[in-house]
């Protein structure tokens, strides 16, 4: 990609994952309060200002899906023009709107959600994931080297779509399937010696989960405007099958 520098902000889990596959790559500057600097420096990056890293070639926004408005607000006014801004939230068309709205106008922005994380990477690798990819302002020249560094440098898979798609597909992929997780973790369930194949992959379900943030789990249950929708279906499908097999719990019979 014809850049020299991105600037994160951020440095949580998909900050220090972002860091970590990109400073081989470029001057990678991360701005966060929060951060230990040996921390960045032993991921390859370096602690920066909030006007460096509006400065940068590239800025991602690696923050909470709840903070994309302020961190959008604290960016804006040191940005300079051209420069390409990002960001990795799970839900789209809220933080796409947000900066549409608080960005100024001679940035380039595109919507972003890496369908991976830190443990999925650490399991099976970061070669062959997935990111979901939603231009917003962006140059069909700037959108080719994007494409360029995804899939040519890391070794991702592209699905490029609106956000309204990505909203209501991850209302069925995230709303769901992080439900039964937490419903998993709730019940407390345990490894158990005869665990079935489905079983395990529930342990996994339940695994994923609880590496998550609570902020994460908030986000994809109450700012995805599909996800009500799509749990509705989900208890009534569970209440069908109750009546179908007549399994009520007890206190209902």
């Amino acid at each position: 990609m014809n850049c020299q520098s991105i600037g994160l902000l951020g440095f949580g889990a998909f900050g220090r994952l972002a860091a970590e596959h990109l400073a081989p790559l470029f001057e990678v500057r991360v701005c966060d309060p929060a951060a230990q600097e040996t921390d960045i420096r032993t991921l390859g990056a370096r602690p920066a200002s909030i006007a460096e890293i509006g400065s940068s070639d590239v800025c991602i926004l690696a923050v909470p899906v709840q903070a994309i408005e302020t961190a959008s607000a604290e960016l804006a006014p040191v940005l300079r023009p051209g420069t390409l801004v990002a960001d990795v939230a799970s839900i789209k068309l809220g933080p796409i709107e947000a900066m549409r709205r608080v960005l100024p106008t001679h940035v380039e922005l595109l919507g972003t959600h890496p369908l991976f994380g830190p443990q999925t990477v650490a399991e099976v690798g970061l070669k062959g994931q997935s990111i979901a990819l939603c231009p917003v302002r962006l140059g069909s020249e700037r959108l080719a080297l994007v494409h360029e560094l995804l899939v040519g440098s890391l070794g991702l898979n592209i699905v490029e779509c609106t956000p309204e798609e990505h909203d209501r597909q991850m209302a069925i992929v995230q709303v769901i399937t992080h439900l039964i997780g937490h419903a998993a973790r709730e019940m407390d369930l345990p490894d158990l010696p005869l665990a079935t194949l489905a079983y395990k992959r529930l342990m996994q379900m339940k695994r994923n989960t609880e590496a998550d943030s609570p902020q994460l789990f908030e986000a994809i249950q109450t700012l995805n405007p599909f996800a009500a929708e799509a749990r509705c279906r989900f208890f009534e499908a569970v209440r069908a099958i109750e009546r179908t097999f007549s399994i009520e719990p007890p206190e209902l019979r």
